[in-house]
C-alpha cells in the first residue's frame, strides 16, 4: 500500500513540475513560447514580417502544355486558356518533390507558403459546399477562388532531345545514365505580373529530373531570394504599383466631365485624389473620357504608421468611401485581380 501511494506522490510531482515549467519533450507545440499573449499583442509590429510575400508554385504553361494540361479555346474571337492543374499533378510524377525541394528554401527564410495541391483540395471542398448551399458561382467568384498569392514562382522544365518529361514515358530513378534538361524558374509578383527573378539552367545533367534541377537550384537560391527581397523592399519603401479604373455605369446620366457637389468636376476629384493618395504622387493617366478614367503606374503605401498591412482593397474602399461622402454617388466595387482597382458609379 505505502509503495502504491509512494509511486503515486512520485508520478502527480512528476506532472507537476512539467506543467510548472519542468523538463519539456523537444517535441513539444508549446517549446519556445513564451505564453504572454498580451505582451504579444502589444509589442511593435514589424513591418518587414507583415510584408513578407506568400509564396506558391505553379507549373509554367510550357510544361502544361507538354503534358496535355493547357488548352486554348476561342470564343467570340477572343481567345481564352484553360489550365489544369489537377490534371498535371495527377500526370506529372516529379512535381510534388520538386515542388517540396524549393519550398524548403523558402520555409527556412520564413515565407509563408501556399502549396498548390492543398488550395486545389480547399477550393474543391468550397465549390461542393456552395453546391450544396444553393449558391451560384459567377465570372468574378471563381476568379476570386482562384488561389493568388503575392509570388507566383513559375516552374517550367522539359527534356531534351525531344525526350518525354517526368511520368510519360520514363522512369529516370531505374537508369542509370545521366539526362540532360532544360528549365526556368520565375519568380512573379501576382499584383504586377513583373518577372522579378530568376533562375534558369540550359543542359543540366542528373541522375533524375528531380536531381539535376535541385542541385541547380540549391546552388543558385541564395541570389534568387535575394533578388525577392530586394524587390519587395523596393515596394515598401516606393509603394505597390497598381491600376485604377473607374467608370460609369451604362444607361447612366451622369458623366465625369459633370460638376460635383463641391465644385470640380467628377474626372478633376477623382485625379486630385489618386495625387494625394500614391506615394510622392506617383501615377500615370491612361484614359479620360466622360464614361471612364483609368491609371497604370499607381504606387500605393504597403504599410499603415502602426506597421499593419495596407492593400488594394484597404485603397479601393478608402477611394469608394470618399465618393459616396464627400460626392454623394453610389459606387460598387468591381475588382477581381489582386493589382487593380475597378469602381463602377452607379448614380447619384
Amino acid at each position: 500500500m505505502k509503495k502504491n501511494l509512494l509511486f503515486a506522490s512520485a508520478f502527480i510531482l512528476a506532472l507537476l513540475a512539467v506543467g510548472c515549467g519542468g523538463n519539456v519533450s523537444k517535441n513539444s507545440l508549446t517549446e519556445g513560447a513564451s505564453g504572454d499573449m498580451l505582451a504579444y499583442e502589444s509589442s511593435a509590429v514589424s513591418a518587414i514580417e507583415q510584408a513578407r510575400p506568400t509564396i506558391m508554385i505553379f507549373p509554367g504553361d510550357q510544361t502544361l502544355q507538354a503534358l496535355g494540361c493547357l488548352k486554348v479555346n476561342s470564343i467570340d474571337g477572343r481567345q481564352f486558356t484553360t489550365r489544369d492543374y489537377a490534371g498535371y499533378l495527377l500526370k506529372d510524377g516529379n512535381a510534388k518533390q520538386l515542388y517540396a525541394a524549393i519550398q524548403n528554401h523558402f520555409n527556412a527564410q520564413n515565407y509563408p507558403l501556399s502549396d498548390l495541391e492543398q488550395t486545389l483540395k480547399q477550393l474543391n471542398n468550397q465549390d461542393a459546399l456552395d453546391m450544396a448551399d444553393g449558391f451560384d458561382k459567377d465570372a468574378k467568384t471563381m476568379l476570386l477562388t482562384t488561389a493568388r498569392p503575392d509570388i507566383i514562382l513559375e516552374l517550367n522544365y522539359d527534356v531534351l532531345n525531344n525526350q518525354q518529361m517526368s511520368m510519360v514515358g520514363h522512369n529516370y530513378s531505374q537508369q542509370p545514365a545521366t539526362k540532360s534538361l532544360n528549365y526556368t524558374l520565375n519568380a512573379i509578383d501576382a499584383y504586377s505580373s513583373k518577372v522579378v527573378a530568376t533562375i534558369s539552367g540550359n543542359s543540366i545533367s542528373g541522375t533524375t529530373v528531380i536531381d539535376a534541377i535541385s542541385k541547380h537550384i540549391d546552388a543558385n537560391m541564395a541570389k534568387f531570394q535575394g533578388d525577392i527581397m530586394q524587390y519587395f523592399s523596393d515596394i515598401l519603401t516606393r509603394g505597390r504599383d497598381i491600376s485604377v479604373r473607374i467608370t460609369v455605369l451604362n444607361g447612366s446620366g451622369l458623366n465625369l466631365s459633370d460638376l460635383s457637389i463641391e465644385g470640380d468636376t467628377y474626372a478633376d476629384w477623382i485625379i486630385d485624389f489618386v495625387k494625394t493618395h500614391t506615394v510622392k504622387g506617383a501615377y500615370k493617366m491612361q484614359m479620360n473620357t466622360d464614361k471612364e478614367l483609368s491609371f497604370v503606374n499607381c504606387r500605393i503605401r504597403l504599410i499603415n504608421e502602426d506597421g499593419t498591412q495596407y492593400g488594394v482593397y484597404d485603397w479601393t474602399r478608402d477611394l469608394a468611401r470618399s465618393l459616396r461622402q464627400n460626392l454623394g454617388l453610389k459606387v460598387t466595387n468591381k475588382s477581381q485581380g489582386l493589382g487593380e482597382a475597378v469602381l463602377v458609379i452607379e448614380e447619384q
